[in-house]
């Protein structure tokens, strides 16, 4: 059976409270030591975090423009889009062309004699359908014979090859619709039959040889457009490759006259990513000043303070944005060619007037000043992606080695702790013991002050 133990009864000292008083006290140094190096490592470790985050999205921005295409950037324009509209990739030449949309493609669509309704049986047999040079074939029998049967069947082959069949139901009978899924004049639909009892030859369609029984309601048709003058056609209603770069969305026909189409440079494109690399970099300079800097009104200095790593990674940015690009063939080779300087406090600045003028008259070879193999963009890129490196990085080599003293001081507190509790049941014991010998000679003292007081000849002083 357990024995309860209840300290401090027999001598009358709060036992307990005093031995958490000298646990405590003999832990306070070594968990104060613990929790301010603890401290110490989290800010480092947050603070390399930040720098991470800011270089991460300077070197998205290093990614993009490390593209030619980034900066060569068009955009082009339709003076009707209800005719047509327009895009434009980075090998559009800037220019303006005269588009006639003279017809848009469609797709073929055949339509049956009348039957009386959908249930109308229509005959048996196979139906071989084809679309352009491919083809597919149906097994008509008495269980699909009908308008309504062959249509399902029809939309149900597996290996339909581009034909929809749907039925409308109109004052003088139901008309089977076949609707060819695809636009282009090679894309016509026959229809053929055989076997069976012969009733399927209602909706064979085959011009070249004689069969139409179906009608022609809409002719398979290529595009036609005219551009400058000159003829085009295409299978669908999408131009590209006409002209180059370019891709004509066609919206509707307008024979007999023209659309105005425009490719020009997207000056304001290319201003606004320089823009963006500027202010990715000062980023990543106000990140690392955030947490190398000293405030003399507050006396608080940044987490990295003195950081070698951090001056590293400036100072090589840095080299990397004064050194000229050779590799370029154009009559500017350095960031400050295009208005873009370094301040005194380390970060850059634009004089848009600057480059405004090199847009104006080198605008398809400013993606060589960050592109080319000694580019900028380049070049900077391979010193972000070394920092930033998963396995041999040294940010994560940072990182890493502060994980790992943060769990070294969790490990310390947790002997500690081992170790108070060890001395909190050794002081509780020794206290206890101590207790009970006090309360002994108490009962002791009142035993032996009772028999003295009942000896011949001992009386109380007031007697």
């Amino acid at each position: 059976m357990a024995s309860i133990t209840s300290t401090g009864i027999g001598s009358g000292l709060d036992v307990a409270g005093l031995v958490q008083q000298l646990v405590a006290a003999e832990g306070q140094a070594t968990e104060f030591r613990i929790s301010r190096q603890e401290a110490r490592a989290q800010a480092k470790l947050s603070a390399y975090g930040s720098l991470k985050s800011a270089l991460s999205t300077f070197g998205d921005e290093l990614e993009r423009l490390s593209k030619l295409e980034t900066l060569l950037v068009r955009k082009t324009s339709s003076s009707d889009d209800s005719v047509l509209t327009v895009s434009v990739d980075e090998t559009g030449v800037p220019a303006s062309y005269d588009v006639e949309v003279v017809q848009l493609a469609q797709a073929q669509k055949l339509e049956s004699g009348a039957f009386a309704d959908a249930d109308t049986a229509v005959g048996t047999g196979t139906l071989t359908i084809a679309v352009g040079t491919e083809s597919f074939s149906l097994t008509i029998d008495d269980e699909n014979n009908t308008l309504a049967g062959i249509r399902d069947a029809i939309n149900a082959a597996t290996d339909n090859t581009g034909v929809a069949a749907t039925i409308v139901n109109g004052d003088s009978g139901s008309y089977l619709i076949l609707a060819g899924e695809n636009t282009g004049s090679d894309q016509s639909i026959t229809v053929t039959q055989t076997g069976g009892d012969g009733g399927l030859s209602a909706l064979e369609y085959d011009p070249a040889n004689l069969l139409e029984s179906l009608t022609e309601s809409q002719a398979a048709l290529d595009a036609q457009v005219r551009i400058d003058g000159v003829e085009v056609s295409s299978d669908n209603n999408i131009v590209a490759g006409a002209i180059e770069g370019v891709t004509i969305n066609l919206v509707a026909a307008n024979a007999g006259s023209t659309v105005e189409v425009k490719v020009e440079n997207d000056t304001d494109a290319a201003r606004d990513q320089i823009k963006a690399f500027i202010d990715a970099y000062n980023g990543l300079v106000d990140a690392a000043d955030a947490q190398t800097g000293y405030d003399p009104e507050t006396e608080i200095a940044g987490s990295l303070l003195g950081d070698l790593t951090v001056r590293g990674i400036r100072d090589q940015l840095r080299r990397e944005l004064n050194t000229d690009v050779t590799d370029i063939d154009a009559s500017f080779s350095s960031l400050l060619d295009l208005g873009v300087q370094t301040d005194v406090d380390g970060k850059l600045t634009l004089d848009e007037t600057k480059l405004d003028a090199v847009l104006a008259s080198e605008f398809s070879k400013l993606g060589q000043l960050f592109a080319n193999s000694d580019g900028y963009a380049v070049r900077m890129s391979t010193v972000v992606d070394g920092y930033l490196d998963e396995t041999d990085g040294i940010l994560t080599a940072r990182t890493d080695g502060l994980d790992e003293t943060i769990e070294g001081l969790a490990a310390q507190r947790e002997v500690l702790n081992v170790r108070l509790e060890s001395l909190e049941a050794r002081l509780l014991r020794q206290f206890n013991a101590l207790d009970a010998l006090v309360s002994q000679l108490t009962t002791t003292s009142s035993f032996l002050t009772q028999q003295l007081g009942n000896l011949p000849g001992i009386s109380t002083s007031n007697e």
